[in-house]
């Protein structure tokens, strides 16, 4: 009987936890383990289950396996580790929009007239570290945004600070926040790329702000969060130029330094020669 065909069978009851509930954090981009330990054998019949609410991130039976829409080729619970009692999730290349409580399962494989309940083993809370960049004041930077694995028609971004809209741009029509105006742009062409990526230029201190960005889902007209980056702006002080100001000077005085020592050596060795010379011709003479 195929995962999916089993899926319709699932009775989902939401027992206690064989363990505590435990919250993992990764940072974009990285690969993370979601920890379960069965507290039974692993059969030919058993059933292991991950999912997000009502769907379905991974389905495993025997070497049979299934993975849920957006997580295609990111996840895996190893067979080889399953029949240790290892039923973690292994979540590769992880995104914002995974931060989520993720609950794993399992059951034994039944007949279509004989549905049991599945028992819940464990949850998880995945937590998604934002993103962390610094610039100089005055820079143009970057803020990473992608949004290519989202099943969206007609691109709709929005990058904001809480409430505070910074941009935002549903096809050609752009939209800059007070106090961003000509210096915030996400790309038309980039946007329809999967880029979704904010360009701020002329940065100033006052920009150093957590900036979040989400995406409109044309189905269901709901915004899905995408990406968070941490924006701090650098500014050179003062102290900073002087010293830098200093040692350029002290690199130069020193080496000055030593241009004359050696023009005073090779003087000295030169009148030396001559003093011996003249010695000479005395003596001769």
């Amino acid at each position: 009987m195929s995962l999916l065909y089993i899926s319709i069978l699932w009775v989902c009851a939401c027992v206690d936890s064989a363990e505590p509930n435990v919250t993992v954090s990764a940072p974009v981009g990285s690969t993370v383990i979601l920890p379960c330990n069965l507290t039974e054998d692993f059969k030919l019949t058993s059933f292991i289950k991950w999912q997000l609410n009502n769907d379905v991130v991974f389905e495993r039976n025997s070497d049979v396996t299934h993975s849920g829409s957006g997580y295609e080729g990111r996840v895996d619970v190893p067979e080889d580790e399953l029949r240790k009692g290892n039923c973690s999730l292994v979540l590769k290349n992880v995104r914002f929009t995974d931060d989520q409580i993720y609950k794993s399962f399992t059951m034994e494989h039944v007949d279509i007239n004989n549905p049991v309940e599945a028992k819940q083993i464990n949850s998880v809370n995945l937590s998604v570290d934002g993103l962390q960049i610094s610039a100089p004041v005055g820079s143009t930077v970057a803020l990473p945004c992608d949004w290519s694995h989202l099943s969206i028609k007609t691109p709709d971004v929005k990058w904001f600070i809480g409430s505070e809209t910074v941009f935002q741009r549903k096809g050609k029509d752009p939209y800059q926040g007070e106090g961003y105006e000509g210096r915030v742009d996400v790309p038309e062409d980039e946007l329809l790329k999967g880029n979704c990526s904010l360009v701020m230029k002329n940065i100033s201190v006052n920009d150093t702000r957590i900036y979040s960005s989400s995406m409109l889902i044309t189905d269901t007209q709901e915004s899905v969060l995408v990406q968070k980056v941490k924006l701090s702006v650098v500014e050179v002080s003062v102290n900073e130029r002087g010293s830098s100001s200093e040692d350029s000077d002290s690199h130069q005085t020193g080496g000055n330094n030593w241009i004359i020592l050696y023009v005073v050596i090779v003087i000295f060795i030169i009148i030396i020669i001559i003093c011996v010379s003249v010695y000479y011709s005395r003596v001769k003479g």
